[in-house]
């Protein structure tokens, strides 16, 4: 997992030096972390409801009914494994919102063909018709062609009788009640057997509340999944597997007129996010909240576009952002100002705030990783509302809500690891499980009276943010609490510094983890540490120098364009447009600053071309809330500009991860399971040690060891030392090689951020070496 390194202390923890006229940068929106969004309000503890024997597709509600619609035969009270206390429902069913129990007086017979289902609902503006849409011939004995409306209290037909000539798929009412708009892979419409018959409509149509046929006919040239109606009346949307509107092309989904289906609402240019290699996107869904529309795309083939969009609707729609989460999104709805998404999300490497794949899931079948997410309404990223379900093709399928629950639907058999079959409800409010125990810190000493607590967070499927309460073992009271964000996929390694302890004392440490309402158990105590009585013997300059580095770049100049280098070698470096000097540093007890870079232009880069170095190591100190990427430091033909040859580099992926590249000539990398973009200092260092026939790569963060990896020599080149930004071109992580947003390069090839105290050294240094560099800092001590 990743984990997410937040610096947590108590008053007396040393803040960084400082100097006049220190500067600030600018807040960059689209390139920096988004604070962790609150609870969404919407439980992720699933209510003790009815279930299905089989997949619901469509969910329906009004009066406190819910109504679930699919291709189940049955249903059975919560608990019951399958085959046991089934009561019979022929694809349609009706349970209580507030307690998930069976309607009994509900109970239309719907039949057809052994392929017949529900595949659609929809209920009147008054709530008192339901109309019914799938692949059926008949309810409660009378013919009804593949579509039907029932009283919502009793299930009975009404007269409503329209013919869909093929599988009807959605059903979208006007805010009016008197437009019925269909999609599906029909291609007539009508009333069969009176007045004009069944006409023909490609794929989607409406008819009025007699059943009478409209003049709405968009042309598509393949099937609609999803029809919906702006909240005004001003145009009607459709999703679906189609590449043409209407003779244009508009793949995946597009606006039309709500009377004649003409295309009069224009889309800008590649609304629908799309891939020419892909066939159309396959949106499945789409719900609208006032202005603005959010669409779910399955995707059609590996890799392409599966992932969701926002549409602002006006005179001209436009696209307001995309979420590239990979997992054929299924169901969208909006729920107390957040989007709830129903998908298999196994990929979202391209969403901030996301997970990478995992690289178990590259080969087989998919293995898919989060069915449950929600997301912002304003710019689509990911918060922290991760419940689970499992699935056995896709989804779940299906999402609605009554302003504050969310109905769901699908071919899941559990929900949260409890058996839970086709439909669940998640009430309003809070979930009920505690966050569980965090592990046992790891403690040091290495500073006179002071303890150094470095534990691994956990998460919680609502909130984002938990406190962590750190208590003395023998001590009732907490000695001081940190906070910190996580996600499933990105727990937390938090740090805690006490100081004033008394030399020479021993002491073990708990932890304890609190959502707002729940507190979890004590963790395990650390081993006993006793505390020291003294400082570390060197500064960390002199601990740098005293390992002999080929040059020493502090980047702490207040002004001029010449990065000193603090070695005796004299090999300066110069800063290009694009840095700013006179940030704080990383370093506690120096005079001296950090240069920070702005993303795009900022570099700092050697004034003297040298060989690329066999053995070598490289170091530094950063701070960034990035979601861009881009390279710390790294080696590169070029002085300026983008190199040909670039390797030896230090790079943050997107979502803040690390990785240590070198050409041997294959690219080798080691890749990071934490993210570092949290607005605090961290340590990084590269080793390489050659031999004539072969090398071992080693990265550190934070002083610990995040892996090795034994490869042949690197490539020898002539170039220069670079810290801020070159290519990143082909250093591709992704584990499926690419997708339709690109690859796990970093959007970015700069970094935005601060650096400071950047040393390359002619030798591996040791895992000793390391940690004693990290030590002397006594900002982390």
């Amino acid at each position: 997992m990743k984990a997410r390194i937040l610096l947590g202390s108590i008053a007396l923890v040393l803040a960084a030096a400082t100097t006049a006229g220190v500067q600030t940068p600018s807040a960059v929106a689209a390139t920096s972390r988004a604070s962790a969004l609150p609870a969404p309000g919407v439980s992720s503890t699933a209510l003790s409801s009815w279930q299905t024997n089989s997949t619901v597709w469509a969910i329906a509600q009004a009066n406190g009914v819910v109504y679930v619609g699919g291709q189940f035969t049955s249903v059975r009270p919560p608990g019951d494994p399958a085959g046991t206390g089934e009561t019979p429902r022929t694809y349609l069913a009706a349970f209580s919102a507030a307690t998930g129990a069976l309607m009994t007086s509900f109970d239309p017979v719907i039949t057809g063909t052994s392929s017949a289902s529900v595949y659609a609902l929809a209920v009147s503006p008054d709530g008192k018709t339901l109309y019914v849409g799938g692949l059926f011939s008949g309810v409660n004995g009378l013919y009804r062609d593949n579509l039907a409306a029932l009283s919502t209290a009793t299930g009975a037909p009404t007269s409503w009788a329209p013919s869909a000539y093929g599988q009807v798929n959605s059903i979208a009412v006007s805010s009016s009640g008197s437009a019925i708009y269909l999609g599906g892979s029909f291609n007539e419409l009508g009333t069969a057997g009176s007045g004009p018959g069944l006409q023909a409509r490609t794929y989607a149509g409406a008819v009025d509340t007699s059943g009478t046929l409209l003049a709405w006919a968009p042309v598509l040239d393949n099937s609609v999944t999803s029809v919906a109606v702006a909240p005004d009346g001003s145009q009607v949307l459709v999703g679906g597997y189609f590449a043409t509107i209407n003779g244009v092309s508009q793949p995946g989904a597009g606006a039309v007129d709500p009377t004649t289906g003409a295309t009069t609402v224009p889309w800008t240019a590649n609304i629908v996010p799309d891939n020419s290699r892909c066939a159309p996107p396959a949106v499945k869904t789409i719900v609208i909240s006032g202005s603005t529309a959010y669409l779910g795309s399955e995707g059609t083939g590996g890799g392409c576009f599966d992932g969701d969009f926002a549409v602002t609707l006006g005179s001209t729609d436009k696209l307001l952002w995309q979420n590239d989460c990979l997992g054929a999104t299924q169901a969208l709805v909006v729920i107390n100002g957040y989007l709830f998404k129903g998908s298999h999300a196994h990929d979202c490497a391209y969403a901030q705030e996301g997970f990478p794949q995992n690289p178990e899931n590259t080969s087989g079948p998919f293995v898919p990783t989060y069915h449950l997410l929600d997301q912002s309404l304003n710019n689509g990223v990911l918060s922290h509302w991760t419940p689970n379900t499992n699935a056995t093709v896709l989804g779940p399928r299906v999402m609605a809500t009554d302003g504050s629950q969310l109905f769901l639907g699908g071919d899941f058999t559990t929900v949260n690891d409890q058996p839970q079959q086709g439909f669940a409800i998640f009430p309003a409010g809070a979930g009920t499980t505690a966050p569980s125990a965090p592990a046992a810190p790891t403690v040091t000493s290495t500073s006179a009276g002071v303890a150094s607590l470095t534990f691994t967070g956990v998460s919680s499927p609502e909130f984002g943010t938990l406190t962590y309460t750190v208590y003395r073992v023998g001590r009732t009271i907490p000695i001081g609490t940190v906070t910190a964000t996580s996600y499933p996929w990105a727990l937390p390694v938090v740090h805690y510094r006490e100081a004033s302890l008394p030399p020479g004392s021993q002491w073990s440490w708990t932890v304890t983890a609190s959502d707002g309402t729940h507190t979890s158990a004590q963790s395990p105590a650390s081993a006993p540490v006793t505390i020291q009585s003294k400082n570390p013997a060197s500064s960390y300059v002199t601990t740098v120098l005293n390992d002999k580095p080929s040059f020493f770049w502090r980047l702490d100049q207040t002004s001029g364009s010449t990065a000193a280098d603090s070695s005796p070698h004299g090999f300066t470096g110069k800063y290009e447009p694009g840095t700013t000097l006179g940030y704080p540093g990383p370093i506690t007890g120096v005079t001296g600053t950090s240069t920070w870079f702005n993303g795009s232009t900022g570099l700092v880069t050697a004034t003297q071309k040298v060989q690329g170095p066999a053995s070598f190591s490289v170091e530094g100190w950063f701070k960034t809330t990035t979601v861009s990427g881009g390279k710390l430091v790294g080696f590169g033909s070029s002085q300026t500009g983008r190199s040909s040859s670039y390797d030896r580099h230090i790079y943050m992926m997107n979502d803040g991860q690390l990785v240590f590249g070198v050409t041997t000539p294959q690219r080798e990398t080691i890749e990071s399971p934490n993210v570092y973009n949290d607005g605090q200092w961290h340590y990084a260092v590269a080793t390489f040690a050659a031999t004539a026939t072969s090398g071992t790569m080693a990265l550190y963060v934070d002083g610990h060891l995040i892996g090795t990896q034994a490869t042949g020599p690197p490539q020898i080149y002539a170039g220069y030392w670079r810290v801020g930004g070159d290519n990143l071109n082909g250093w591709n992580l992704d584990a499926w090689g690419n997708n339709s947003q690109g690859t796990t390069e970093p959007y970015s090839y700069y970094f935005y951020g601060s650096i400071g105290d950047v040393a390359v050294y002619p030798i591996a240094l040791s895992p000793a070496r390391v940690a004693a560099h990290y030590a002397a800092n006594a900002q982390e001590h």
